[in-house]
């Protein structure tokens, strides 16, 4: 069990939430969905996926490469090619089902009669060659969605998808619904109900799992609370080994040991050669949201000539507040001559209280007289 390797990883997260055609109703917690789902991807207790590695259209980003067909479908293509260990792809939204028996997912100017649905939704069977081709080891599809024609309220069906449509050979395919039962978009709140108690796991853990929560664990804790709530049983499909692999670690399992323990822990690693070691910890620490681990692991993988995750982790690490990584970035930047970023970094830190940074700040400032 493990959580992906972030620079060799990658996330498209897909949905709209609202719809011309008046069969099918608005759902406006999809762009909640998206953007809440992409804080949680990108934390360093999450996934902790680089920002530019989780591709989506939210209200903070609603960018414009993902708002039709073919810029889905570039977007969708280039994440195949990039990721190496994860690539996960999540779409909220509609479903619907053509003439010819096949899926089709939703865009805003999707028609829900059925001689045009295949005209103007995305075919699920190109996001399902996308994923079958990709180079990842380990391919993720998560829907939030019904898969019918027509919609009773947000997000309902009266009949259903073939099962078959959604099996993607080597991916772990986690569906909100049976293909015979709607999902709900409970009227008012800020999510769907299944991503809704996805959103709640990944944040606040459960004590019915282990360290870390896996594919597998995720989909039996939300099998579990979502019938009680009176929401469809979700569906776990193609796991294999898949379904190991993690998506955030457990905040809730009284096992972890708590983040300055691993700080210290490291520290001491660190002191006896151990790099290895060092790292280990000083990463858990990180994802935890320690930002001196995060200041200690980049300064470890910047020796040892990782300098791209060296750069992440110490960027992440000036911000979220480390005085003393703000000024190393301070003081790199005026090697590099880019003297108003390193004056920005120096003047954080000072205004931090570091002494240091001041003094450098006043020296940078002489100069540039």
């Amino acid at each position: 069990m493990r959580l992906p390797d972030p620079l060799r990883s990658r996330a498209v997260l897909l949905g709209f939430d609202t719809f011309t055609d008046p069969a099918l109703t608005d759902l406006p917690a999809v762009t909640h969905n998206i953007d809440d789902l992409a804080e949680v991807l990108t934390s360093p207790w999450g996934t902790a996926l680089p920002d530019k590695h989780c591709a989506r259209r939210g209200k903070a980003e609603p960018t414009a490469e993902l708002a039709d067909a073919p810029s889905i479908g570039a977007r969708l293509a280039a994440a195949a090619d990039e990721a190496e260990d994860l690539l996960l792809v999540y779409y909220a939204g509609h479903g619907l089902i053509g003439p010819d028996g096949e899926l089709y997912l939703s865009l805003p100017g999707t028609s829900s009669e059925p001689d045009l649905v295949a005209w103007t939704g995305i075919p699920f069977a190109l996001i399902r060659r996308t994923l079958a081709n990709a180079r990842a080891n380990n391919r993720v599809l998560i829907l939030d969605c019904c898969f019918s024609g027509l919609a009773i309220g947000a997000m309902a069906t009266t009949s259903s998808v073939v099962a078959g449509h959604l099996e993607v050979a080597g991916t772990c395919t986690l569906t909100s619904s049976p293909a015979n039962r709607p999902s709900n978009a409970p009227v008012g709140a800020r999510h769907t109900a299944y991503t809704g108690e996805l959103l709640d796991l990944m944040r606040h853990g459960t004590t019915d799992a282990a360290e870390f929560l896996t594919l597998q664990a995720i989909h039996e804790h939300l099998a579990r609370v979502l019938p009680s709530k009176g929401h469809p049983r979700p569906e776990l499909r193609n796991t294999h080994t898949v379904g190991r692999l993690a998506l955030a670690r457990n905040r809730a399992h009284s096992g972890i040991s708590d983040p300055a323990a691993m700080v210290n822990e490291a520290t001491r690693l660190k002191r006896l050669g151990d790099s290895d070691g060092a790292v280990h910890w000083y990463r858990e620490a990180a994802r935890a949201g320690r930002p001196d681990a995060m200041r200690e692991l980049g300064r470890l993988l910047e020796r040892d000539g990782n300098r791209v995750e060296a750069g992440i982790w110490r960027r992440k690490a000036a911000e979220s507040g480390d005085p003393a990584t703000m000024r190393e970035l301070g003081v790199s930047s005026w090697h590099t001559g880019d003297l108003a970023q390193a004056e920005s970094w120096l003047r954080k830190a000072a205004d931090a209280g570091l002494p240091e940074a001041a003094e450098d700040l006043e020296r940078l400032l002489r100069r540039r007289k």
